[in-house]
């Protein structure tokens, strides 16, 4: 084969791995355009929630899944560019956004035989992060308690040296231990939010209890106290 042809067939193949990233873009964008749509409904549907007192500690539990799901519709779109949603930080009440992660699971954990309790044991405190991102972080850790653990679900919130340390504790069985290690770890969700809490400035670690269960540690600096 000839320089020319080469060259030729170098730039058709270019061509058509052009049209097929364009073509994969817009399927990403109009995904994207999808969900703002529900997503704008949904916000409005809590918004009235939270008008009624009795269904306010509900409303609060939703807004928190709600600013996960934004986040992912906004990544989503950036995807088609190669990136991540831009971050915004700002001062967040950690205790709520937990709580509101705890609630929001609470049913989940209820179809499923058990419970979610939450114990926290420190003064409130902000952290300086982007609210979305920690949402997502904790959510997901909620959810691996769900879906893999068993029996009662505790967080718990403790103060540590200029900082807060949150943990997830699900319950479980020896059985349910070795499934787990043969699975390996727990994928996705638990990559999500490590990324997330580094990007506060913490740290996040997660170890298998010796009764089958599993304790995923959370330690975030603290902005100021109340």
């Amino acid at each position: 084969m000839t320089t020319l042809a080469l060259a030729a067939a170098g730039w058709l193949t270019a061509a058509i791995l052009l049209v097929e990233l364009r073509r994969r873009a817009g399927l990403v964008a109009d995904a994207a355009h999808e969900l703002r749509g529900p997503l704008t409904a949904i916000g409005l549907g809590i918004e009235a929630l939270r008008r009624q007192p009795a269904a306010r500690r509900r409303a609060d539990a939703l807004t928190t899944e709600l600013c996960r799901m934004e986040l992912a519709a906004e990544d989503v779109a950036a995807a088609a560019c190669g990136r991540r949603a831009a971050v915004r930080p700002g001062p967040i009440d950690l205790k709520r956004l937990v709580h509101g992660s705890s609630e929001a699971w609470q049913a989940a954990a209820g179809r499923r035989g058990g419970r979610v309790t939450f114990d926290w044991r420190t003064r409130g405190a902000d952290v300086h992060a982007d609210r979305r991102r920690l949402a997502q972080a904790f959510g997901n850790l909620l959810a691996n308690a769900v879906e893999h653990g068993g029996g009662e679900i505790v967080v718990r919130g403790r103060p540590t040296d200029g900082g807060i340390r949150v943990e997830v504790l699900d319950g479980g069985t020896p059985g349910q231990a070795r499934a787990r290690a043969r699975a390996g770890p727990r994928g996705r969700g638990l990559a999500i939010a490590t990324r997330a809490i580094e990007q506060a400035g913490g740290r996040l670690a997660s170890f298998d209890t010796r009764d089958g269960g599993r304790l995923a540690v959370a330690e975030l600096p603290v902005e100021r106290p109340r």
